[in-house]
């Protein structure tokens, strides 16, 4: 997750619920952890990746971590070297297919179909 950057004294809307999250829903902060977008993202040892899906004081740590990284710039957690390009590519592929399905409904209501 990119950080939405050190907003002094107005954090944002994104930050702010990245911080409920991590401090209050543990039940979700484990799926977003456990999601392909944070494997693609950041560069996290199979060890840590386990601890994180098994003991929740090691996912309150790790939130900690996050929330310092995306709140404060804090680069605590390694990001992987390409991973800024791929979400970027995946953010084009997905805006690309909902440009092509939006175009298909167009179509249908245009011949009543």
């Amino acid at each position: 997750m990119k950080s939405a950057g050190p907003a002094i004294g107005k954090p944002s809307q994104a930050s702010l619920q990245f911080f409920f999250m991590a401090s209050y829903d543990l039940d979700r902060f484990r799926e977003f952890v456990k999601s392909e977008g944070f494997a693609a993202t950041f560069d996290i040892d199979a060890a840590t990746r386990k601890a994180l899906y098994e003991d929740d004081v090691a996912l309150l740590d790790f939130g900690v971590r996050m929330i310092k990284q995306i709140m404060f710039g804090e680069e605590t957690i390694p990001r992987k070297a390409d991973a800024y390009q791929q979400h970027i590519a995946r953010r084009k592929e997905v805006e690309q297919l909902r440009a092509e399905a939006e175009e298909e409904l167009e179509r249908d209501d245009d011949t009543g179909a």
